[in-house]
């Protein structure tokens, strides 16, 4: 199994998301995918994982006022929506965390709020040197990530300071916060697309391995990468 995984820009937080990833199938390959190696080709790939970082470029996600948008790479930005179109064009699992699920909303047409705390929600981003911050979820009954999680409610991590303000026309908000941030998305008509599944927290550092919006997540993706492998094989 080879999994694409992108380049946070900061080792030791793309170092949890790998450990975190290796953990459910430690026999995968996980490339690091950034532009800063020049052209990346997904042939050959049964993922993709799209990660935290940076700001989205404003000029792309329509997030105003511009001045509370903070550091973005454009290269980045650009990076990523190629990898994206290409992953959705070869029906690859995607799995996207924070950013990744800001990427994917602003690629697919939607737009995202500049800064959570100016727009009035303060209990999303957790500052240097203060204690992690965790908030409830609640998800809507019938979807994707109900049935990832087998649950309905919850609780879940905090560390971002943008999120979803429109919602792209082929997604559907599948959770949310306790004041209504949008905290997960998915496809909102599956026809033949493959797995997407978009969320706002960070799974990869959830300490209590018994919290469903932690294994859960990462077992569905590997799950659906190896039934992409199954396909594939048996299509040969």
């Amino acid at each position: 199994m080879k999994i694409a995984v992108t380049d946070t820009g900061k080792p030791e937080k793309q170092k949890q998301y790998m450990d975190w990833l290796q953990s459910f199938d430690p026999g995968a390959e996980l490339v690091i995918a950034s532009y800063r190696y020049g052209v990346f080709d997904l042939t050959g790939f049964d993922g993709v994982v799209l990660t935290g970082g940076e700001d989205v470029d404003p000029k792309l996600s329509m997030a105003t006022p511009e001045e509370l948008v903070e550091q973005f790479d454009r290269q980045r930005d650009d990076f990523e929506f190629r990898m994206l179109d290409t992953a959705l064009k070869m029906k690859l699992p995607v799995l996207g965390i924070c950013r990744g699920m800001q990427v994917a909303n602003v690629f697919l047409g939607g737009t995202l709020v500049a800064d959570l705390s100016s727009a009035g929600f303060e209990r999303h981003t957790a500052l240097k040197g203060q204690p992690e911050l965790r908030h409830a979820i609640t998800v809507i009954s019938g979807s994707l990530i109900a049935a990832v999680t087998e649950t309905l409610s919850g609780v879940i991590n905090s560390y971002h300071h943008q999120s979803v303000r429109v919602v792209a026309d082929d997604l559907i908000a599948s959770g949310y916060s306790d004041d209504d941030v949008v905290e997960s998305m998915e496809w909102k008509e599956k026809n033949d697309r493959s797995f997407l599944l978009l969320v706002q927290w960070h799974p990869e550092r959830i300490a209590d391995k018994s919290n469903p919006f932690t294994g859960k997540i990462g077992s569905a993706f590997f799950h659906e990468a190896q039934n992409l492998i199954q396909r594939n094989t048996k299509a040969q």
